[in-house]
């Protein structure tokens, strides 16, 4: 009875108190006495939680490294000694589905929850005023006045100064090809979901992905923006950062921004497209590339202000130069915490 209490505690902080995906999901990760054991005693480190399940130390470090490796667990980036719960629910699908051995029902399971599930949440988020996780990056050839690019507003400046770089698989779209869903993603074969520093580290620890040079960062950067992705960042200025190179027919954020009407869900750059309708031609190609649904073609381009995020994908595909970012947002947008 322990044990189900703290799965239901568990469920509730997650935002899903009362799903039976959920709870499944929770029976797929956690399979074993020891591993409910565990999970009742967390947050510890390997001697605390022996200490208060009456496990060895042994018989905790294996059933706990087991669940690190399945994405159930996590370990914080200054304390690698310590295993704890995710505290998101985005936090927990994105280490389970990078599960090499993840059951098919695992991705059937997540593709429930956040496609019919997670809508109903909006309404609280909303009122909660929830804190944007992940923040958009411009690419930065889009902006008009280079001297407004700041080290913060470049994916390029945080990789090239990165003393460790790695890359996986992207989650999102890890989950949506599981689900036989958006076949016609445009994102490159090589992994540019990429993370720098401690979250780099945290990569490595669980065996996943590929280290990469700052060079090879770099190039899969520009692979992204050909590709039409968008770069979305965590939402603060730290030396650890990851960065998804995003689109909209597998993206968790864009499905939420585009389709549940919670524009808050991501954060804008600094800067917002400009549009100079006397040299648009009308070509369409800027509203086939925007991810964020922001553009629509009809003699001339418009532009929905509201719905800009500043990635400057429409800006860099434009052939009369009819478009280009411009800094509309001060730095303090920027959260620094």
């Amino acid at each position: 009875m322990a044990n189900e209490n703290v799965l239901e505690s568990y469920a509730a902080k997650l935002g899903f108190p009362n799903s039976k995906t959920l709870r499944r999901i929770f029976s797929i990760l956690f399979d074993g006495e020891k591993d409910l054991q565990i999970l009742e005693a967390l947050p510890g480190t390997a001697r605390e939680l022996a200490e208060k399940t009456g496990l060895s130390e042994e018989e905790v470090r294996a059933a706990a490294d087991r669940l690190v490796r399945r994405g159930a667990l996590s370990h914080p980036m200054k304390r690698p000694d310590l295993y704890r719960l995710f505290p998101a629910m985005i936090e927990l699908r994105d280490a389970t589905v990078l599960w090499p051995d993840a059951p098919q029902e695992l991705f059937e399971l997540w593709e429930e929850l956040i496609s019919n599930e997670m809508p109903s949440l909006i309404p609280l988020l909303k009122t909660l005023k929830v804190p944007a996780m992940m923040r958009v990056v411009p690419i930065e050839r889009s902006v008009e006045s280079q001297n407004t690019v700041l080290d913060v507003d470049s994916a390029r400046q945080i990789f090239r100064e990165a003393g460790l770089v790695t890359a996986v698989p992207c989650a999102c779209r890890t989950q949506a090809r599981r689900n036989s869903r958006s076949p016609g993603c445009p994102a490159p074969e090589t992994s540019v979901c990429m993370q720098t520093n401690g979250f780099a580290q945290v990569v490595l620890s669980r065996g996943l992905g590929e280290r990469l040079t700052n060079a090879e960062a770099l190039k899969r950067i520009g692979d992204a923006e050909d590709a039409g992705l968008v770069h979305m960042v965590r939402n603060n200025v730290q030396q650890d950062m990851f960065m998804c190179n995003c689109c909209s027919c597998c993206c968790t954020g864009l499905f939420i921004v585009n389709q549940t009407g919670y524009p808050d869900a991501l954060a804008p750059s600094r800067f917002r497209v400009k549009l100079r309708p006397e040299a648009c031609t009308g070509c369409g190609l800027c509203q086939d590339r925007c991810q964020f649904r922001a553009i629509t073609v009809n003699g001339v381009a418009s532009v929905r202000a509201d719905r800009c995020y500043g990635c400057g994908n429409c800006v860099i595909t434009c052939p009369e130069q009819a478009l280009a970012l411009e800094e509309v947002r001060p730095l303090e947008h920027i959260r620094v915490k």
